[in-house]
């Protein structure tokens, strides 16, 4: 310590005691918040259902999580595509953090465990359709229904309306094959509205949801009941597919994924279904 911090003066010492606890608090809550977003991804147990998209890039999907699966070893889970799976991961890479991760090494546990009751995904349906309409905009409606006869508490931050793409870059997103989701962990509860920016190029979406004056984190779907969200997206010219899905985080237990809508994006933004 230098002559002038001895020289520092009790009152004024004392003085600063509030100032530093400020400080210091405001330090611990922005680690708590960066915690909150970030996740490193190692090696143990996930859970997702088994998506293979229009690339034939192979990843679990786990409500707005996504975790990608290597091309050297995504053949062992082709037998499972569209089930909820839980695998045991011995090798684990995520480029980024926070980020998505890729599994290059596996065992397939089995079916993902069931939820619990305030995680239910049992007698809910979860469908996805395209609304185009004369724009060309790409509009998509996610449909979560309640087909059980018993009402059905649902999660709107477990809802996860997710984009992927055909790109280059796909090693930045934590994947190995011919595409990645660049947009995804947006949920239908944390943002009405919100862009990214992938290496220059701005992808942008904004979600409605008609029946509810205001977004709680959870409603009670009743039986027979269905919500409608309005997802609409604007991207640069390029090959795209749209997937909704529901459920916990990557670790989590069974989730559930709805139908898988792919389009192309023209010069102009004009969005066409490809079958």
């Amino acid at each position: 310590m230098n002559a002038s911090r001895r020289a520092w003066p009790t009152v004024a010492i004392v003085s600063m005691v509030p100032a530093l606890c400020l400080l210091v608090l405001c330090f611990l809550a922005n680690e708590f918040i960066t915690s909150a977003y970030a996740g490193i991804r190692g090696t143990g147990k996930y859970c997702g259902v088994v998506i293979f998209d229009r690339w034939d890039t192979c990843f679990l999907l786990s409500g707005d999580f996504i975790t990608y699966v290597s091309e050297s070893v995504k053949s062992k889970l082709r037998p499972y595509s569209g089930r909820a799976m839980q695998v045991d991961a011995s090798d684990v890479f995520q480029p980024t953090n926070p980020g998505d991760a890729l599994i290059r090494k596996y065992e397939i546990v089995g079916p993902a465990p069931a939820p619990d009751e305030w995680s239910m995904v049992d007698g809910l349906e979860l469908v996805a359709r395209s609304d185009f309409g004369q724009g060309g905009a790409p509009v998509f409606w996610i449909e979560i229904r309640n087909t059980s006869t018993s009402p059905i508490s649902v999660d709107l931050s477990a809802v996860g309306p997710t984009l992927l793409a055909s790109t280059r870059d796909a090693a930045h997103f934590g994947s190995d094959g011919r595409s990645a989701a660049v947009i995804t962990r947006v949920s239908l509860f944390s943002a009405l509205a919100g862009e990214i920016m992938r290496d220059g190029v701005r992808y942008s979406w904004s979600s409605a949801i008609p029946s509810l004056s205001y977004r709680p984190d959870r409603f009670l779907l009743e039986p027979g009941q269905t919500m409608k969200a309005r997802i609409t997206f604007s991207a640069p010219a390029g090959e795209y597919q749209f997937i909704c899905g529901y459920g916990g985080g990557v670790h989590e237990k069974k989730s559930i994924a709805s139908n898988a809508i792919s389009f192309d994006v023209d010069a102009r933004g004009i969005a066409t279904l490809v079958r």
